[in-house]
C-alpha cells in the first residue's frame, strides 16, 4: 500500500498523523509526505523566543532538519515544496503542482488537513488544493510526465486543536496508535528547538482522542 500525506507544514504530518504513519511505515507499506511550507513564519515560535531574529534561512534550515528527523524516525520519505508560509494561495497552478506529486507517487490513499479550517489559512488552503489536486490527477488529457492516477480516497487528518468543534470537523474513523506510540513521541521531540510544546501537546490530546473512541 502506498500513502501520500500533504502536510502545509513541516510539523503537521508528525503531530496530526504521525502515529498512521508510522503504522503503516512498519507494516511495510510506503509512506511519502509532501511538506508545502516549513512554518517558518507561524509555526516556529521556539526559534522567535526571547526577541530572537533568526533570517527565514536560517529559520527553515532547522525545520527541513528537524522534519527530516521525524520523517525518518517513522519511516517516511519527505520532500518540501518551499513555498511560502502565510503567503500561497489556492490557485489552478498549484493544483497541478500537487496533481504531479499523487501522479507521480500513485498512493492508495491520500492524507491532508480537515477543511473549511477558520484558524489556519494554510491549513485551509491546502485541504482545498489537494481535494481538486486528487480529482485533477486522473484527467486523462491533462499535459503530464506521469500517466493519470486512479482517484484514491482522501482521508483528513486531526484539525487544530482545541477548536476542532469550531472548525466543524466530526472524526469518523479511529486509528489505535498504543503499539507505535513511543515512535510518535519521538519524531514529535525532533521539533523540539522550534515548537517544544508538541510532545507534551499531542500526548494530552491522544488521551482524549483515545477516550472518545
Amino acid at each position: 500500500m502506498r500513502i501520500l500525506v500533504f502536510s502545509a507544514h513541516c510539523a503537521d504530518f508528525c503531530s496530526r498523523a504521525g502515529g498512521t504513519i508510522a503504522k503503516h511505515a512498519r507494516d511495510g507499506d510506503e509512506v511519502r509526505v509532501v511538506a508545502l511550507t516549513f512554518g517558518e513564519r507561524s509555526e516556529s515560535g521556539g526559534l522567535y523566543a526571547d526577541g530572537a531574529r533568526p533570517t527565514l534561512a536560517d529559520v527553515k534550515a532547522v525545520r527541513r532538519e528537524e522534519a527530516e528527523r521525524a520523517s525518518a524516525v517513522l519511516g517516511a520519505g519527505i520532500t518540501f515544496l518551499g513555498w511560502e508560509d502565510l503567503r500561497f494561495d489556492y490557485s489552478q497552478e498549484r493544483v497541478i503542482s500537487l496533481a504531479e506529486e499523487v501522479r507521480a507517487f500513485r498512493p492508495d490513499a491520500i492524507l491532508t488537513h480537515h477543511g473549511p479550517d477558520p484558524c489556519s489559512v494554510d491549513h485551509d488552503t491546502c485541504s482545498r488544493l489537494v481535494m481538486r489536486a486528487a480529482q485533477v490527477a486522473g484527467a486523462a488529457g491533462l499535459e503530464s510526465a506521469h500517466s493519470p492516477a486512479k482517484g484514491a480516497p482522501v482521508f483528513f487528518f486531526e484539525a487544530t486543536i482545541p477548536l476542532t468543534e469550531l472548525e466543524g470537523f466530526n472524526p469518523d474513523f479511529y486509528v489505535n496508535i498504543t503499539d507505535v506510540w513511543e515512535s510518535k513521541l519521538a519524531a514529535l521531540r525532533a521539533f523540539e528547538r522550534a515548537q517544544g510544546f508538541l510532545a507534551s501537546w499531542y500526548t494530552d490530546q491522544a488521551k482524549l482522542r483515545a477516550f472518545q473512541a
